[in-house]
């Protein structure tokens, strides 16, 4: 059935998904996936809350009935809406609501089975519109043309297929407005040329619909030559990539304001137009052009990024894939390796503040040493560093030392242990025990960037603690810092956990003896969220009281730049890291109140031109949101 409708009322613009709150994070909701009954339930809950329903489209996958729908904190005329009709109870609804008033603002048309349905929404607003369901292609582009001469404008259209034939459902309103351009039937391909010429004409995507007919999926949208908040459109997003792709849009300033689902073989796929009222186009092309560059001259797979500004997260965004056809998004944790070890500094500072205040100066191993009774050191000294050899060279150093890399122990972690998916922190501490060569120079003559000296750090933490050392790291350190399960140390078998980026190349260290030095796995957005709590800026408040914020950051005296667990330089407080596959920078820049969290999951050639390229970039973006996406 085709069903036209004509009324002479004066004219009135109409905007799907017409308003959003720049200061409010949540002044919209989005969902795809919802069955029927949970798609009502959603809207039932919504409405009872103050949220308006602003677009609702119906698609299956693998042949169940699906729903995406968008709810906004607005007010609005009068509405209605209904989901899962038939041709004939859609009919029978825009008779009724016409005696009433309203008119279809929005309709979706779906295949489920061999039936074609439909949801609305219908709005009790003015002005000369017309609306048809069921046109074949033929027909929907005669009724175009004709429209189109009579002065009609179309305003949506949405294409489905049922037993292999597309239809199409539009609406057309009488009124003026910029230039349109309206096209159907278009591959992927072809619609993406398409959307670079007219974008590149000054026209935006302002409707757009999805279909799938003989394994093709087809487009039909609709242009307007505008202006204004930047937009951003993907089509044809595969269903275990949508959700990736909706979380870049999210962290990145974006709001939706069309989502739509359609059947593409046994799965589904989305198509989707964000708009940007928080940055403008200018800045986001900076960040988005500096990281791109980057990654293409690293031949990056995969970055994941987040700014923080005062204390609030303002920004972040995932480049390229977390894993073979998998979108990256701010939320897969990936490897941060030696940013590790600014975590397990402060786990030891807690201790500190929590009554140990003797225990940076304690002595690691030996007779009253934190560790020397239950990890004690062979009877023999190291021959090989004469005066050293009595008191045994392990005696002689200190937790701070251990913390600065002035205890004179070597690098470390090539030990079989570190490397083995069963070995335990007593079989580690055995080996690495039973070894004469752990010590290359005295305590506190110069620096040597040690590993293993932060593996035993963890066995303080866990010795002091009478806790496992990712138990107390969680309880004393992420949990205040409001940081969840996305943060965690690694598996033992070096393979990457569910929801984890994989990496370029995947290496098998065993990550749970990495922990204390390089073992930890998290988001750059919990990075941040941890930097906030132990930078020594009252918003919001650390974690560290200011003097043991002073004892971590003071700097060792054989390096300008070392402190306990961090590199301080410049007014700078960072740390890197790097091995493997990953990537990684914490940094909280000078005097700017920024900071920013970066990883990638592979190796690049230059680690810190990685950071001069955050470091160059910052200062360049004019004006960041006040809200906060934490």
């Amino acid at each position: 059935m085709k069903t036209k409708f004509v009324f002479s009322l004066f004219s009135i613009a109409l905007t799907l998904c017409m308003s959003y709150s720049t200061t409010l994070a949540q002044a919209w909701i989005a969902r795809h996936g919802l069955s029927p009954a949970q798609y009502q339930t959603e809207y039932n809950t919504n409405k009872q809350n103050g949220y308006r329903l602003t677009c609702v489209n119906g698609y299956t996958h693998n042949g169940q009935e699906r729903y995406t729908a968008i709810w906004e904190q607005i007010t609005g005329p009068l509405m209605a809406t209904h989901h899962g009709m038939s041709g004939a109870q859609y009919q029978s609804k825009v008779d009724e609501y016409k005696t009433q008033g309203y008119r279809p603002t929005q309709v979706s048309g779906y295949g489920v089975g061999n039936e074609a349905k439909f949801a609305a929404i219908w709005e009790k607003i003015p002005g000369l519109w017309a609306a048809k369901h069921n046109l074949t292609a033929a027909q929907y582009q005669t009724e175009y043309d004709n429209f189109k001469n009579q002065g009609f404008r179309l305003v949506h259209v949405s294409g489905y297929v049922v037993n292999n034939v597309e239809y199409f459902a539009a609406i057309w309103e009488k009124k003026t407005g910029p230039a349109l351009v309206a096209k159907h039937n278009l591959t992927g391909a072809q619609f993406q040329n398409e959307f670079n010429t007219l974008s590149s004409q000054g026209y935006a995507l302002v409707n757009m619909s999805g279909y799938t007919k003989n394994n093709v999926n087809y487009y039909a949208g609709i242009w307007e030559q505008i202006s204004g908040d930047p937009r951003a459109v993907r089509h044809g997003i595969a269903d275990g990539n949508y959700q990736h792709v909706s979380d870049n849009m999210y962290y990145q300033g974006y709001r939706p304001v069309f989502v739509q689902g359609f059947a593409s073989g046994n799965s589904a796929r989305f198509n989707g137009i964000w708009v940007n009222k928080n940055y403008s186009a200018a800045d986001l092309n900076k960040i988005n052009n500096a990281i791109n560059t980057y990654m293409q001259a690293e031949n990056v797979p995969g970055l994941s990024l987040a700014i923080m500004k005062d204390g609030r997260l303002v920004f972040a965004a995932g480049y390229g894939n977390a894993r073979p056809d998998e979108t990256m998004s701010p939320n897969h944790p990936m490897r941060i390796f030696s940013i590790s070890k600014s975590v397990t500094a402060v786990a030891i500072m807690r201790l500190v503040q929590q009554g140990h205040s003797n225990l940076l100066d304690r002595k690691v191993f030996g007779p009253n040493s934190v560790l020397g009774a239950k990890y004690p050191t062979p009877s023999q000294g190291n021959a090989g560093l004469g005066n050293l050899a009595t008191p045994h060279p392990l005696h002689q150093f200190t937790v701070r030392q251990l913390l600065y890399h002035t205890s004179g122990m070597r690098t470390g972690n090539g030990e079989p242990p570190f490397w083995s998916a069963t070995s335990t922190v007593a079989e580690c501490m055995a080996d690495l025990m039973g070894r004469s060569d752990l010590i290359t120079q005295a305590p506190n003559v110069g620096e040597i960037y040690s590993n293993l000296g932060y593996y035993f750090l963890a066995r303080v933490i866990e010795e002091v603690s009478g806790q496992s050392y990712e138990t107390y790291v969680r309880n004393q350190v992420l949990n205040p810092s409001g940081i969840g399960n996305t943060m965690y140390v690694g598996l033992a078998n070096g393979q990457s956990k569910a929801g984890e980026a994989t990496y370029n190349p995947q290496s098998s260290q065993n990550m749970q003896q990495f922990g204390g030095f390089g073992g930890w796995v998290a988001r750059p957005i919990d990075l941040l969220k941890f930097l906030s709590r132990v930078d020594g800026v009252s918003t919001p408040a650390d974690i560290l009281t200011s003097t043991n914020y002073t004892t971590m950051t003071t700097t060792s005296g054989f390096n300008n730049f070392r402190a306990l667990g961090w590199r301080v330089d410049g007014g700078q407080q960072y740390h890197g890291g790097s091995f493997g596959g990953s990537r990684s920078w914490l940094v909280k820049r000078p005097n700017s109140g920024l900071s920013y969290a970066i990883i990638t999951n592979s190796n690049v050639s230059n680690d810190w031109a990685l950071k001069a390229v955050m470091d160059n970039l910052l200062p360049t973006i004019s004006q960041f949101p006040g809200y906060n996406l934490f």
